[in-house]
């Protein structure tokens, strides 16, 4: 075979031949021969081209190496493949054991060990152009075939076995014994902290420990995206819809605490390993694999990684029918219980989610999730469209309904100029198909629960939650807004602990990490509610609004200063004046003594009035901070009318005036709560 000749490879398509192989008669590869350097050498760059391919790996001819039989005699019970990754792993960690080489292993770990999503995004995070990131991957490779051809030469060779026709030199020392070489092989990726995820891991952990997070305990998991090996962005929704569908069902095992997929997709391209990723994470292990396309098929590779050492504790592989991957995700979901010692209950609904489902609407279902994750305002309406799509492929897909009512729940968030009950009966109408459908559904609960509270209907609300967080303990958004309906109730301890367990389980999510700021403010801690937003905008300095929160316990401690400083950073992330950021400017203006500013906040939100909607709570705030108190009762009662959801500000430490009114008993009647609720701790 010619260099340069292309032959078939086995996951489709061509591919470069690699230097040393050849060809039979019929045009299949030949393996090199390792017993010659050539032949090592393009063995190992076939190895690390497969790094993440086992089912690739285990016919590469490295795995009858001196070095890999060594290993296996040491360690009888890993699998040949595994000796092969860790013998790649730690010959690379040897390139960086001086500072003039270190550089080689960099490119080599995010080309092949942790790859990027791209070979041009691995020059980008070495800030190199492209033309030196590929002579700098050349020479690395040839530097680590080198180390590990003088180690195999060095080697005592296996029983029976003949020995090695070097080229070059022998001299060197002896491959390292023992599991020595294991725990090496595990520090490979260590340098990526200085890289960019070890500013995040610092932050997230001072974040942790502001707020009091536990050390993970055994019961604790974060699935991590899944690899898309084929790198085509517009097929990514299908590893991801894997990684969202395992978060989901394995959330759903009581005994396990599973990590959000805001969290966990916020790692996505975060250059660190499993350790890294556990400590960030709060979890004890690590849930990892890939996803790659054969055609009509899907080829899945996963791997539950102790987080403590970065041990893999089980791996698998499956080539399913793309068009439905669900028992794949059982047997996935089946191994990493088995492995965790944990036990999926009776009712769990093997299946549920994919069997017999029309492959397109499950590909419509996929993408919309994707886009229903990112919570930007044009991707959920995005992701209302390709729900809608999976609901028409296929009526009777009940995880499609569930999500097309959380999709018409939330958008309402991101439209301020809309009026609170716009898609109330299309989420309540999903909803309610979705259980139809499926009386087992977590998301479909939440979703009711939400809009009965919105409907100021507080006891089938709380059963929702409930019945929501009974079939899914690890439902970050469930807790969160449970502890919503919580402040409502005026039980504010109760409502704190279910936001610290929200904080638990989606440790890297700007919205709950700004909402534990606030019920420690509604709790009565300012201090640490202050202290939980400085937190949050460590995480992520441009959520803009933890600012206007954190204005909010400003003033309830009476510092308007400090406050007007908040929302105007706020402003600035915006780049433009929101309806609360203007409420806040005049009620900090008013508590300054400046009645000007706050009279014009109010006259700009009553102009804004004549166009689109805007909320009777914060024309309220502006009443009370300007006096008219018979004017704050009028605008609270068409809150409520409105199905004003901002409602919740006023059972807030800066709402303890208005409630104190006498006038606010009616207010109390319209929204269904007793006539003298009692605040419990």
């Amino acid at each position: 075979m010619n260099p340069g000749q292309s032959f078939k490879d086995p996951r489709g398509g061509a591919r470069d031949a690699p230097p040393g192989a050849t060809a039979d008669a019929g045009g299949r590869l030949r393996q090199p021969d390792v017993r010659s350097e050539a032949g090592f050498t393009a063995a190992v760059r076939q190895a690390l081209r497969d790094f993440h391919r086992p089912d690739i790996l285990r016919r590469n001819p490295l795995l009858v190496s001196r070095l890999v039989t060594a290993a296996l005699r040491r360690e009888p019970t890993v699998p040949p493949t595994h000796a092969l990754r860790a013998m790649l792993r730690e010959h690379c960690e040897r390139l960086g054991e001086n500072s003039r080489s270190e550089r080689y292993k960099q490119v080599l770990v995010l080309t092949y060990l942790a790859p990027l999503r791209s070979q041009q995004a691995a020059a980008e995070a070495l800030h190199l152009s492209w033309s030196t990131y590929r002579r700098r991957l050349a020479e690395a490779t040839r530097m680590l075939a080198a180390s590990l051809w003088e180690a195999e030469t060095s080697a005592s060779p296996p029983h029976g076995a003949p020995s090695p026709a070097p080229e070059g030199s022998t001299t060197g020392s002896a491959a390292p014994a023992g599991r020595r070489a294991w725990i090496a092989a595990m520090t490979v990726l260590a340098f990526l902290f200085l890289l960019g995820g070890g500013g995040l891991l610092l932050r997230a952990s001072r974040a942790r420990k502001s707020a009091g997070v536990a050390a993970p305990q055994a019961s604790t998991v974060a699935v991590l995206p899944f690899l898309d090996l084929d790198h085509v962005l517009a097929m990514r929704y299908l590893s991801d819809g894997m990684t969202d569908e395992l978060i989901t069902r394995l959330g759903r095992i009581p005994a396990l605490r599973v990590v959000a997929p805001t969290s966990s997709f916020s790692l996505r391209g975060k250059p660190m390993d499993a350790r890294q990723a556990g400590r960030l994470l709060g979890v004890a292990s690590i849930v990892e694999g890939s996803v790659h396309r054969i055609g009509p098929l899907l080829h899945i590779d996963v791997m539950l990684v102790d987080a403590a050492d970065g041990y893999e504790r089980w791996t698998d592989e499956f080539t399913v029918d793309a068009g439905d991957v669900s028992g794949a995700e059982d047997m996935i979901v089946r191994g990493i219980a088995d492995q965790l010692h944990v036990a999926p209950p009776p009712d769990f609904g093997w299946n549920r989610t994919g069997a017999g489902i029309n492959p397109q609407a499950r590909d419509f279902y996929l993408a919309g999730l994707e886009y229903l994750n990112s919570r930007d305002p044009g991707d959920i309406l995005q992701a209302i469209a390709y729900l809608h799509k999976a609901t028409q492929a296929d009526e009777s897909y009940a995880p499609a309904w569930a999500n097309l009512a959380m999709a018409y729940a939330v958008i309402r968030s991101y439209q301020a100029g809309a009026r609170p009950d716009t898609y109330y009966q299309d989420a309540f109408a999903a909803a309610r198909k979705a259980i139809a459908l499926d009386p087992a559904l977590p998301r479909a609960y939440e979703v009711l629960g939400l809009l009965d509270d919105q409907h100021w209907d507080w006891r089938d609300a709380g059963q929702n939650y409930r019945r929501a967080l009974q079939l899914d303990p690890s439902d970050a958004t469930a807790h969160q807004w449970y502890a919503i309906h919580l402040w409502f109730m005026e039980r504010m301890q109760a409502a704190l602990l279910e936001m610290r367990i929200a904080r638990r389980l989606d440790p890297l999510s700007p919205i709950i990490n700004a909402d534990l700021g606030r019920a420690l403010c509604y709790a009565g801690d300012l201090r640490a509610s202050l202290a939980q937003y400085r937190a949050t905008a460590a995480i992520a300095p441009d959520f803009a609004l933890t600012y206007a929160f954190m204005g909010e316990a400003d003033l309830a401690l009476g510092d308007p200063r400090a406050a007007l400083a908040a929302v105007h950073h706020a402003d600035r992330l915006w780049g433009r004046t929101p309806q609360y950021a203007l409420a806040e400017i005049g009620a900090s203006e008013a508590l300054l003594g400046h009645k000007g500013g706050a009279r014009r906040a109010l006259g700009a939100l009553e102009q804004r009035a004549s166009r689109r909607y805007v909320s009777g709570v914060l024309v309220a705030w502006l009443d009370w901070s300007l006096g008219q108190k018979t004017r704050t009762i009028d605008a609270l009662r068409r809150a409520v009318r409105d199905h004003d959801f901002l409602m919740m500000f006023v059972f807030g430490p800066l709402g303890t005036g208005v409630r104190a009114d006498p006038q606010f008993a009616a207010i109390r009647s319209l929204m269904n709560l007793p006539a003298a609720s009692a605040r419990l701790r």
